[in-house]
Formats: structure tokens, sequence, C-alpha cells
């Protein structure tokens, strides 16, 4: 019993290490302040996106809330003051499936602020069902790519007025997975046995596809343009689940949850990497790079094809209607 007992503390002390020394991953290295700093932060009101906000606060920033639900952003809101200390924590609607959501949004940020000086694309869904947005493309390719392209795109005046701007798109290593690649005859994924986790990956792809062609076309100007991969967090975005098998889901989630413990960093351990990217003063001149854990990393081959890039950005501002949504600014 007593040998029990010793070799059961063992395994936690192991579990332990293991967890706040590997599977943890690297905290942010920087300390340095964002005052007079603007950030708008899709997707803030929750998960990743909150704990960022809330770390960028502590450092000064003023927060631009982007979330399409009032409530749930108003009560993140009020936490994100207590915990930062920083009253300086704004609520902009913004629901990334609907292009004339994203429209409106920047519409009304380009008449409130007067620049922005970091850019946080993070706001994202994983949804099991197949489902379209309100403009028929495949959700996970509308609500964590496209909305996000068309936002900077409506964004990228009031990033130049910044001495020097970022943008920051979250993605995912889950882009590898698969031989994940866009399928240019089959955007919607429509013409093969629908795969929700594959689409999902498609999107964060697609993520970093963008950031690196970004990067190109603002090359010379005062904007850079990152893609990172926050780690396994968990996050609330099974919460879109749903279906018929939703509360069984839950159940084993709530049963694998110790073990999740280890394997899994919170929403603050997966928020570092953008922290770094948003506050280090020495990355004021990188751009087009991936990373993970606060260190440049190599993603897929296919992100690297700029040939690839500048066919989907084509294809995006297509999707968008971007020409014609310039015109009104």
């Amino acid at each position: 019993m007593f040998t029990f007992i010793i070799g059961f503390i063992l395994v936690l002390i192991l579990l332990y290490a293991s967890k706040k020394f590997y599977w943890s991953g690297t905290r942010c290295p920087s300390k340095d302040r964002m005052d007079d700093k603007i950030v708008v932060i899709t997707g803030s009101n929750t998960g990743i996106g909150k704990s960022t906000a809330i770390e960028l606060a502590k450092r000064g920033a003023r927060i631009i809330l982007a979330c399409r639900n009032q409530q749930r952003a108003e009560e993140a809101k009020q936490e994100i003051q207590i915990k930062s200390n920083n009253n300086q924590i704004e609520i902009e609607i913004l629901d990334t499936s609907s292009l004339q959501s994203v429209r409106e949004c920047a519409i009304r940020l380009r008449k409130r602020l007067p620049r922005i000086d970091v850019l946080i694309n993070n706001a994202g869904v994983h949804t099991r069902s197949n489902e379209k947005s309100i403009d028929g493309f495949e959700i996970h390719f509308a609500t964590n790519y496209l909305g996000h392209f068309l936002l900077t795109n409506l964004l990228l005046d009031l990033l130049k007025k910044a001495p020097s701007a970022r943008i920051i798109n979250v993605a995912s290593i889950a882009h590898i997975f698969f031989n994940c690649q866009i399928y240019w005859d089959d955007i919607n994924l429509e013409k093969t046995s629908y795969k929700a986790f594959y689409a999902y990956a498609r999107s964060k792809l697609a993520n970093i596809m963008f950031t690196n062609e970004l990067a190109k076309r603002l090359r010379g100007t005062n904007i850079t343009a990152n893609s990172l991969h926050p780690g396994m967090v968990r996050t609330e975005m099974s919460r879109y689940a749903g279906g018929p098998y939703e509360k069984i889901l839950y159940i084993i989630e709530q049963l694998m949850t110790p073990i999740a413990w280890v394997f899994i960093k919170s929403s603050e351990e997966g928020a570092q990497t953008t922290i770094y990217l948003a506050s280090d003063i020495h990355l004021d001149n990188i751009s087009g790079k991936y990373f993970s854990d606060c260190v440049e990393i190599q993603p897929s081959k296919m992100t690297l094809n700029e040939e690839d890039n500048r066919r989907l950005w084509l294809l995006s501002e297509k999707m968008t209607k971007l020409d014609d949504s310039l015109k009104n600014y």
C-alpha cells in the first residue's frame, strides 16, 4: 500500500512538472508596455481573445472588443476592467460570418478611431455540422478567414495612420493535418464528403496564406502581418457544436477534464504568443512569419507557395466584393 501511495505521488509530480514545463508552453518573454496603443481584437469576449485583452489592457492599451454578442461582450468588458485596472475597454459589434456585419463594423471603427496600432484577428468557430454562412459560404471558411480578410482590408487606412502597426492572425497547427489544401473548384466543400475538422483546418490554412500574401503587399509600409498557432487550447469554440450528440460530448468532455488539464493549455496560456506578437518592440520589422510558443516555426509548404497565396487573395476579393466595399469609404 505504501509503495502504491509513493508511486501515485510520483506520477502526480511528473504530470504537474510536464504540465508546467512543457505542455503549458512558453510565457510571453516581453514586458513591453502598450500605453496609448489602440488594439482591436475580434472574438474577445471569451477564450484566448479575452485573455489577450486582459493582458494588453494591463499594459495600458485601449482595447476594442469586437464581438457578435452584446451581453457577453458587456460581461467580458467588466471582467477585463476589473482584472486590468484599465477603463479604456470598449465594445464593437461584429459577426465575422456575415460580410455585411464586417462592413458595418469597419465603417463605425473608421468613424470612432484615429488609428489602429494592433489588429488581432482572433474570432473563430468550430462546428460539427455542415453549415453555410448568411452569404452562402462554408461556415468555417466564412467566419475564421473570409470575414477577417475583408475586415483587415477595410481597416488598412486606420492601420497606416499608426507609427508602427501590426496585424496578427490566429491560425492553428491543424492546417498541417490531412494534407490540408484549398480546393479551388470546390471552395464550399460541396463536391466531397464533408468533414468539419478538415473544414476548420482549411480555414486556418487560409489564414496563414492570407498573412503571407498580406505581408508581401505591405512590404515597405509601417504595417507588419504575422500568424500564429496558440497551442492546444481549451476554449469555448465547441459551444457551437450543437446536434443530437451535444449532451454526450459534454459528459465525455467533463470526464476527460483531469487528463486534458495536463495536455491542453488554458486560455491564458494559449494567449501568450498573441500577446508576444502584439507587444514585443523587437518585432517592429518582422513580417510574414508564423509563430508558436513565442518563436518562429515553419508552417506547411502550401502556405509558402506565393502563386497559391496570390490566387487565394484574388478569389477572396471576388467572394467579399472587396472593390465595391472599398468604394464606400
